[in-house]
């Protein structure tokens, strides 16, 4: 069972404008970017026993993942990175994950 550390409701993120970077075949045309949106997303730092998972989604639900870390630092550098997270927008999470 998972554990919330941490949580953030409401965190407004732009995500989109990736260019493609597989591989055409040859003649292919080259895609456009995926297109550029504002997402309100819930996240999560979580605790699995082993280490700390950085859960997110969009409050829409079509937008969810999370990427593991060995430290509750480094789950919270992610956010920052991914999410441009400051780390005063964390709240506890004392909530069991799932009730």
């Amino acid at each position: 069972m998972m554990r919330v550390i941490k949580r953030i409701s409401g965190h407004k993120a732009r995500v989109g404008g990736t260019q493609h970077s597989g591989w055409l075949p040859e003649g292919a045309a080259e895609p456009l970017p995926t297109p550029i949106r504002d997402v309100i997303f819930n996240l999560e730092i979580q605790f699995d026993g082993y280490g700390y998972l950085l859960y997110y989604a969009s409050q829409e639900g079509d937008l969810h993942g999370d990427t593991w870390h060995e430290t509750i630092e480094d789950a919270e550098q992610a956010a920052v990175e991914y999410f441009n997270v400051g780390a005063d927008q964390w709240e506890n999470g004392a909530s069991e994950h799932g009730q």
